[in-house]
């Protein structure tokens, strides 16, 4: 079921595959090329000539992945920018929305860490319950002893008090899924082959279908 951001994902998926379909125009390109210089024959000149438009082809091919990557990255930040604003918009604090009888159960401090991630995934949407859940978690992580569970309630307050629930979440792991699948989200240094981007790209559907769905 989509939410009133859905708006979003919708575009960031439009604007991710008109960069993957730019990108497989520039590959095709090089392929072209690269099958005008098979299909040259022993003629010197002409394989020459077909040589010189193969590495045009591939420069073009680096030049065009860097711009096309650059300028996606640059629509998905001023989308994610505009979502994080309309976010915090909506995330205006609601006395009506509180569940009294989850800020009592809270207050008791018999919480485990598990029962805090449960409260914050079950009021996932209910902006007001997010801030008071993660003002006990912060309360539950200075008081605890556990450093693991010290980390991971500090980590769930910061989430929580920042009112943006999954919202915020689903749009990175869109984006993490955007990184992958233009060959750019690998670990290691080595960038995959042109080919092999090509490839990845059409994951795209597959790694993101169902956030865009829900979204």
């Amino acid at each position: 079921m989509s939410t009133k951001y859905n708006s979003y994902a919708q575009r960031l998926d439009s604007v991710f595959k008109a960069a993957r379909d730019e990108y497989a125009a520039a590959y095709n390109a090089v392929e072209q090329a690269r099958k005008a210089m098979q299909d040259a024959g022993p003629d010197a000149l002409k394989r020459q000539i077909a040589t010189l438009q193969l590495q045009e082809a591939e420069n073009s091919l680096r030049k065009e992945a860097a711009r096309i990557w650059t300028e996606f990255d640059a629509k998905a930040a001023e989308l994610r920018s505009a979502l994080e604003k309309e976010v915090q918009t909506s995330n205006l604090a609601d006395p009506s929305a509180i569940d009294s009888n989850a800020v009592e159960l809270m207050k008791t401090g018999v919480l485990t860490v598990d029962d805090y991630f449960g409260f914050a995934d079950r009021y996932s949407e209910n902006v007001t319950m997010l801030k008071l859940i993660g003002h006990y978690a912060k309360e539950a992580a200075d008081s605890t002893d556990d450093r693991k569970d010290r980390v991971a309630l500090t980590v769930l307050a910061q989430d929580c008090a920042k009112g943006t629930g999954k919202t915020l979440k689903a749009w990175d792991s869109m984006m993490t899924a955007a990184n992958y699948c233009s060959g750019r989200g690998g670990s290691g240094n080595r960038r995959p082959t042109p080919g092999v981007t090509l490839s990845m790209g059409e994951w795209w559907e597959q790694l993101s279908g169902e956030i865009v769905e829900n979204f």
